[in-house]
């Protein structure tokens, strides 16, 4: 997981691998509170005053909502590094997943790298794709499942991750204004559809964060996995 799932790929083969070998589902109590836990930054000695605009990603975190942008579940974020229209591709990216919509999926991801997406994986429509994801995750939550809140708990500073991501983006649309290539680790909270209880946690389930970019191509974000 820490060198980013396969940039052509399905987004979670890498993490099924991984997490089929050291994650028990039925053990951990993985319910998620309605404040969301993060991690913080870093602890800074009392001594220290340190401004707002001087902290790294963490110092602050606000919610996007959907009633207030046009997104169509929560993001909570530092909204120093990471802009409404930013955070609202992650919030499209997961909810194509879990409702099984396609056209979230496609304003999630440039329309390019969408269509060089299906050909490498040998899939026929972004219908397929998203239903693929959808019974991918299925294997961890073992429940039907909805997405209720995109939580981006940190910032990747690691400049090969960083570098590679860009690399891939400028090499996948030649010709494009590429611009803030940015790296994210990402927790999901999401309902169970077989019960009526609280928000479970996706990385408690997967056992790792998801990496995903952020990127500006000719002025629009688009995101990257």
């Amino acid at each position: 997981m820490k060198k980013v799932i396969a940039r052509i790929a399905v987004l979670l083969v890498s993490v099924v691998m991984m997490a089929s070998a050291s994650v028990s589902c039925n053990d951990k109590d993985d319910h998620d509170h309605d404040d969301h836990d993060h991690n913080l930054v870093e602890e800074i000695p009392d001594d220290v005053n340190m401004k707002l605009d001087d902290m790294p990603y963490g110092g602050e975190f606000r919610k996007l909502l959907p009633e207030e942008f046009d997104t169509p579940i929560g993001v909570d974020r530092d909204p120093r590094y990471l802009s409404d229209e930013e955070a609202a591709k992650f919030a499209d990216y997961f909810y194509a997943i879990s409702e099984k919509k396609p056209e979230y999926l496609e304003k999630a991801l440039h329309p390019d790298f969408l269509k060089t997406l299906l050909e490498k994986t040998g899939t026929d429509s972004a219908q397929s794709y998203v239903d693929i994801e959808y019974n991918l995750i299925k294997e961890f939550t073992e429940t039907d499942y909805s997405f209720d809140f995109v939580l981006v708990d940190d910032m990747v500073t690691d400049e090969d991750i960083i570098n590679g991501y860009s690399s891939t983006v400028r090499s996948s649309l030649p010709g494009a204004k590429i611009t803030d290539v940015k790296v994210f680790k990402i927790n999901c909270t999401y309902k169970s559809l077989s019960d009526e209880g609280g928000s479970y946690s996706l990385k408690e389930r997967l056992g790792d964060y998801v990496t995903l970019c952020v990127y500006t191509a000719d002025g629009e974000p688009y995101i990257l996995f």
